[in-house]
């Protein structure tokens, strides 16, 4: 049926799917937090979506197998992605609104770029990029310092950030390794292993630190589960992929400031979240610092950022 459409159609599709779905998943999370324990999201999620891929990939007589020698680093990856940052990022907002969350976790990129200045025969950061990287830092604090005015919330809120800062840390770990891997293996595949890895994982630490025993499920908790593995995890990775190979980089490269800004619009809609004056100026200030540095590495025909599908997985 899709595939009847015009290539235009389906690229506008993707990039709907990518920002919505992906800036949606800091509001789903934020829920599922609230009703269940952090691991038993985590690992719910990743089940599903890991079985998810396994079935598909089934249904399309696709070989779940894997050259030689990658599968301990799809593993490796897997649990940076989907239980470090997973993780990190659940029990972060649970001390911060979803929106503010995006905001601290959209300065990943950043730190992929520091990353990778100083690894070797890694990529210098040229003014721009600096530039960036220092009003991104400048954004943070605008954005956490009505936070440092309070005592008791102001000390949870700050918990939260490093918290959340791990989470971004983690994920641009994982980038960074999944770029300098250089994967061979199907990309739907690749994914299915890191996810279905830090399934296993989630689970185990969910299991041995009672976790499965305290979980009290809803339907508010259960839905937002549901809705994180099949719209934020399978849905977004088959567009943010099909957006890979039909469109320049540049623009993909989008959605690195675009979801937090979704996340807090949909953040005041659904949650009721507000952010006063000073943190909207941060977010202003933040967005602007991941774009410059986003068209800084970009414009020098790389694609750290987004250059692996599975290193989007929110």
């Amino acid at each position: 049926m899709l595939s009847r459409l015009p290539k235009s159609t389906l690229v506008l599709l993707a990039f709907g799917s990518v920002y919505l779905f992906w800036g949606s998943t800091y509001g789903a999370i934020h829920v599922a937090g609230e009703h269940l324990p952090v691991p038993v999201v985590s690992a719910t999620r990743s089940l599903i979506s890991a079985t998810l891929i396994v079935l598909i990939s089934l249904g399309r007589r696709k070989s779940l197998q894997v050259p030689k020698g990658e599968w301990w680093k799809l593993v490796l990856v897997g649990l940076l992605f989907m239980s470090c940052n997973n993780m990190l990022l659940t029990w972060g907002e649970k001390m911060v609104p979803s929106g503010f969350a995006s905001l601290i976790v959209s300065t990943m990129p950043i730190m992929i770029a520091l990353i990778e200045m100083a690894l070797p025969d890694g990529d210098a950061l040229n003014k721009r990029g600096w530039a960036g990287t220092l009003l991104g830092t400048l954004g943070i604090g605008v954005l956490v310092w009505p936070s440092l005015h309070a005592r008791v919330a102001g000390s949870r809120t700050l918990l939260g950030v490093l918290v959340l800062l791990g989470a971004a840390l983690a994920f641009a770990i994982g980038s960074v390794l999944s770029r300098r891997f250089r994967f061979t293996a199907d990309t739907f595949v690749a994914t299915g292993w890191q996810i279905g890895a830090a399934g296993v994982f989630n689970a185990t630490l969910a299991l041995s630190t009672g976790a499965w025993h305290r979980a009290v499920w809803t339907r508010d908790g259960f839905g937002s589960i549901v809705y994180l593995s099949i719209f934020g995890s399978l849905f977004g990775l088959v567009a943010f992929t099909y957006l890979l190979q039909n469109v320049a980089v540049t623009k993909v490269s989008t959605y690195a400031f675009v979801n937090p800004v979704i996340a807090v619009l949909l953040g005041a809609l659904l949650l009721h979240e507000r952010l006063v004056k000073t943190e909207i100026v941060g977010m202003a200030v933040i967005v602007c610092a991941v774009a410059m540095v986003v068209y800084s590495r970009v414009d020098r025909g790389k694609r750290e950022i987004v250059g692996m599908a599975g290193e989007a997985v929110e």
